[in-house]
């Protein structure tokens, strides 16, 4: 049996209270459901522990001034090594993340930097020219029915120079991954 089928109507209505206010308190979730604030503090507590409640802390892409400042693209690639394509996406800051669907397109990533250019920059530098990648089609997400919250890195994103294309001589991330390919290599 699934664990979401194991969920009672208690536990369903905290995770779509949560869901519609994630700064609720226990305390409220308890009033609302006529429940004891520890009992709702234990629930949560073991959804959480089981995995089937999460928080992801990120940007809301939905914000009109976020999505006029930063980019988030949905990209998807055909590969023969989708391997390689999460292995990248383990080290580029700018892929939000990757995952591998069904279909024509085996690869679905997003991801996010203030400038087009850049990635196209990285999708031509790290996919494109690789024989593994059959095609890649990389869509602009215009706008959202409901909030869409993802992590970003500030650390690496260039504001100030938004043209500034990735380097795999100037950028940690890509270094790491041509060491990780290079190690690979000569096992």
């Amino acid at each position: 049996m699934s664990m979401l089928s194991k969920l009672d109507d208690i536990d369903k209505s905290i995770i779509k209270i949560l869901q519609d206010d994630p700064g609720i308190t226990h305390s409220h979730i308890a009033k609302t459901l006529n429940r004891s604030q520890p009992a709702i503090g234990a629930r949560i507590k073991k959804l959480t522990e089981k995995g089937i409640l999460a928080t992801q802390i990120g940007v809301d892409f939905s914000n009109s001034e976020i999505n006029s400042s930063l980019n988030l693209v949905k990209v998807e690639m055909s590969t023969t090594r989708p391997e390689d394509v999460f292995a990248m996406s383990n080290t580029c800051p700018y892929i939000i993340n990757a995952l591998k669907i069904s279909g024509e397109y085996n690869i679905l990533m997003f991801m996010a930097c203030s400038s087009l250019k850049r990635l196209d920059t990285i999708l031509d530098r790290h996919f494109r020219n690789k024989d593994f990648v059959r095609k890649i089609r990389m869509d602009l997400i215009t706008s959202y029915a409901h909030p869409f919250i993802l992590p970003v890195n500030f650390d690496t994103e260039n504001f100030d120079h938004p043209d500034d294309p990735c380097s795999e001589t100037t950028c940690p991330s890509c270094e790491l991954f041509m060491s990780q390919k290079a190690a690979e290599v000569k096992k």
